[in-house]
This record gives structure tokens, C-alpha cells and sequence, in this order.
């Protein structure tokens, strides 16, 4: 396992509750996902990406303080990550039903491959002093 791997999580939401009461009920009335239980938070965004002609990225920053995670209801997005203290990059993907936590630290961009609809949440509030800009570009 790579060291970046220690800073983020990704973990299919889209069957039965699970030890952490997170998961997915259907029935002949709809479909309940619940996303996080028993976790307090002060931020909630609702988030679109589109695809676009030329690529158009999301992010492109990391936090030092903030943890965040991503819940997708649709779609299907790639999501470069590299990590500030070990010098490792990753790309992944993550689908509708699939919840992506990010820990600080981690640099992280969004590239929509299908149109998508994912839910942001964290326990801090939105701090424009944590955000700090990353040049994926300029990584050898």
C-alpha cells in the first residue's frame, strides 16, 4: 500500500447499513442513503460537474486542517490526489454510491467523466485560509 493511501478512503455506500450505520435502502418508495451517523458537521455542499470540451478540473488545492467527504449520487469522476508529505500521486475513480473521505494534506482535483452530482460534507466550517492552491501540472 502506497503512502497516499493512508490520507483517503473510498467506500461503497450502496448496500445494506454497515457497522458504521452507513448504507442504502430501497424500496417500492424510493431509496434513503445515509451517508455519515453520529458525526457532527458544519459544512454541507451540494456539487455538479459537468464534462466539458476542452478537460475542466475541481479543486486543484488541498487543507491543513480541513477534512472533507465526498458522496456521489451520480456519475463518474476521476480525482487526482497527491500527497504533500510523502510526495505520492494517485489517481482513482469514484461512482455513484461510492463516499471518498479526504484527510489534510492531500491535494486533491476533480475531473467529471460522466455527469455527476456529489455531496460535500465536514465538521469545519468553510475556511477560505485553509484552502491553499496545487499545481498538478507541475509534478514530474
Amino acid at each position: 500500500m502506497d503512502q497516499v493511501s493512508e490520507k483517503f478512503f473510498v467506500k461503497s455506500i450502496t448496500g445494506p447499513f454497515d457497522d458504521d450505520n452507513e448504507g442504502t435502502v430501497r424500496d417500492d418508495r424510493g431509496q434513503l442513503v445515509q451517508i455519515v451517523d453520529g458525526v457532527s458537521f458544519a459544512h454541507l455542499v451540494y456539487l455538479d460537474f459537468q464534462v466539458k470540451n476542452p478537460p475542466v478540473y475541481r479543486g486543484s488545492h488541498y487543507h491543513n486542517q480541513k477534512e472533507e467527504i465526498f458522496y456521489v449520487i451520480e456519475g463518474l469522476i476521476a480525482v487526482d490526489l497527491f500527497d504533500l508529505d510523502t510526495g505520492v500521486l494517485k489517481t482513482i475513480a469514484i461512482t455513484g454510491g461510492d463516499k471518498l473521505t479526504l484527510l489534510p494534506r492531500l491535494a486533491h482535483r476533480f475531473l467529471a467523466r460522466k455527469f455527476s452530482r456529489v455531496i460535500e460534507i465536514s465538521s469545519v466550517p468553510y475556511d477560505r485560509e485553509d484552502v491553499f492552491y496545487f499545481d498538478f501540472d507541475k509534478i514530474n
